[in-house]
């Protein structure tokens, strides 16, 4: 296992969890627990498939565990941005930054 595709596979793993993490923040304000669980365990395969391609060991799980909690982290950060710079969010990060720009173009 190189070096590079390690790395490649743990900011793939903190990628993929950055918009679940931000759905997880919009159902955890709207108290859906059927949602947060989802939004939690949905990127799992995703993430197993990653480290299964990258060929990493099992030494290396405790990072990608790291980089999924990183992603999820941030994700919920970038909700709570967006909550308070723009008075709304949903569950969608791709929509509301498209949504967000398309706004700001107007005024």
């Amino acid at each position: 296992m190189e070096a590079g595709y390690l790395a490649a596979g743990l900011l793939l793993t903190f990628i993929i969890n950055v918009p679940f993490g931000y759905w997880r923040a919009h159902a955890k304000a709207r108290d859906d627990r059927k949602e947060w669980f989802l939004s939690i365990h949905a990127p799992v395969p995703f993430v197993f498939l990653i480290r299964r391609l990258v060929g990493a060991s099992y030494y290396m799980i405790p990072f990608f565990v790291v980089a999924f909690f990183l992603g999820q982290y941030m994700g919920g950060r970038v909700n709570v941005a967006f909550r308070t710079k723009n008075g709304w969010s949903s569950r969608c990060l791709p929509c509301d930054i498209i949504r967000s720009a398309s706004s700001s173009k107007r005024a």
